[in-house]
């Protein structure tokens, strides 16, 4: 989801863990109020007011993701500055390839695009990137996990009790390479319900909360780049998200969870 933090409810239930064959993705839609964390840098004479909508499609021999954001932020003083961004993926199911379109920038202004293909030589190989914006050209990129795959090792490395998972990530959000993410897990429960109320498809599914640390730039000292944490269920929807956005704390409540229908395959 968004790569751009919540304290979760110790839950006593004890959940068997989800094995990879078990891990079912469900193709939904969910949109997210976005809103500046109470307590957080911000402070009171500022407003952040904004939505998040991603989109999770079965599309047969891949999955499509669509996302889309904006954000408004008012300043104590000055005018109001609108963010905007959206990404459009296609990821193939045996994680062979991934196609994506990515867009942000200020409204009114100009955007930043970049538009690309990965393909792999094998599972678990490098691969080559070709892309075609902010400018055309052609490289080799290590081997990486892609976002939905990542979402799936998420799952199963929760479900079977580890604590910390690491791996690198493709997706082309942060840079045109793979970027080390480092995710660590809360309990696994059943009984997390979510600061915009309760949703019926989430109800008896497994959840825990990750938090998750952004390696881009390797600095000195081992800091990450940047953070963000979500609740992720065992479905692969995410209840909340909470992270930071131009230095900004930013919370995501879920508003409103919609379950899609697969598409008709031959």
């Amino acid at each position: 989801m968004v790569h751009a933090g919540v304290a979760v409810a110790v839950v006593a239930t004890v959940v068997q863990p989800a094995s990879a064959a078990a891990v079912q993705l469900v193709p939904h839609r969910a949109i997210y109020e976005l809103a500046a964390r109470p307590g957080g840098t911000f402070g009171s004479s500022g407003a952040l007011r904004g939505l998040l909508t991603y989109e999770l499609t079965d599309a047969c021999d891949g999955w499509t993701v669509n996302q889309k954001a904006g954000i408004d932020v008012l300043p104590a003083e000055g005018e109001t500055t609108r963010y905007e961004w959206s990404q459009a993926t296609w990821e193939a199911k045996d994680f062979s390839a991934y196609r994506y379109v990515i867009k942000e920038g200020q409204a009114g202004g100009e955007s930043q695009q970049r538009r690309g293909e990965l393909r792999f030589d094998k599972p678990g190989g490098e691969g080559t990137l070709t892309t075609e914006m902010p400018s055309r050209s052609e490289g080799r990129i290590p081997p990486a996990l892609l976002p939905v795959q990542h979402t799936l090792a998420l799952i199963e490395h929760a479900g079977a009790g580890d604590i910390v998972f690491s791996a690198d990530l493709f997706d082309a959000t942060v840079d045109q390479r793979p970027v080390q993410i480092s995710a660590s897990f809360g309990p696994t429960g059943k009984q997390w319900t979510s600061r915009g109320g309760k949703f019926a498809p989430l109800e008896a599914v497994p959840s825990r909360h990750v938090d998750f640390a952004f390696f881009v730039a390797n600095l000195p000292d081992g800091t990450p780049d940047f953070e963000q944490s979500i609740q992720l269920f065992d479905n692969g929807i995410v209840g909340q998200v909470d992270f930071e956005f131009a230095g900004l704390q930013v919370e995501g409540t879920l508003r409103k969870l919609e379950m899609l229908e697969p598409e008709k395959c031959d």
